[in-house]
């Protein structure tokens, strides 16, 4: 009796910050981030702003639970021994996986990525897809007076949030695994890396 009544507690919570999280990326694509009140989300969610400070501190605190989903997407292990899971197309599974996610809240991540959006959440969604291309290219060798590794990955990362928003606002003109491999062509590239040494299938 006792443990139905826990799930039913916890059905409840993660129902409500369900509806809270959805209700900020309503209004983030409507208004913009910085426009958005915390009751604003409320009203939107139709719950108390109690009942909104029982989980989050503030609208900067839920779009950091938000934060921590996509970090979970881009920071898992594609493989095991440092080699990367592949679809059968050639692109890295789990690069393909985190542009479903994102194409799947497309508007929200125009929003965000974009001007209107939070400066704080853009550094952090391009700091993910860094670490993803640290653990995919730092055992690499490069040529001696070639540019410092870590300012080719600053690079790369910056140019691939730029790459993602274009993707964004042009309306998916290609699939998720299609932005996946030119994403992982570019990052060879400017990186100094060999397809074959990557283990990666050329398109």
């Amino acid at each position: 009796m006792v443990q139905k009544s826990l799930e039913t507690e916890d059905l409840r919570v993660r129902r409500t910050r369900k509806m809270l999280q959805d209700a900020l990326i309503e209004l983030t694509v409507e208004k913009g981030f910085a426009a958005v009140t915390v009751r604003d989300i409320t009203e939107r969610a139709m719950v108390n702003r109690s009942t909104f400070y029982r989980h989050y501190l503030d609208k900067y605190d839920l779009l950091e639970q938000y934060v921590t989903e996509v970090k979970a997407l881009a920071e898992q292990d594609d493989a095991l021994d440092g080699e990367r899971e592949l679809t059968p197309g050639g692109a890295p599974a789990g690069l393909v996986n985190l542009l479903e996610h994102v194409r799947a809240h497309s508007e929200f991540y125009r929003v965000m990525l974009g001007q209107m959006g939070d400066p704080v959440f853009t550094e952090r969604f391009r700091q993910s897809i860094a670490r993803r291309i640290h653990r995919w290219y730092s055992r690499f060798q490069t040529e001696p007076d070639a540019p410092p590794f870590d300012l080719k990955l600053t690079y790369v990362s910056c140019a691939g949030v730029g790459a993602i928003l274009w993707w964004l606002e042009d309306k998916n003109p290609c699939t998720a695994e299609q932005l996946a491999l030119w994403l992982s062509q570019l990052a060879r590239s400017t990186m100094g890396v060999d397809a074959k040494a990557a283990g990666e299938v050329e398109t």
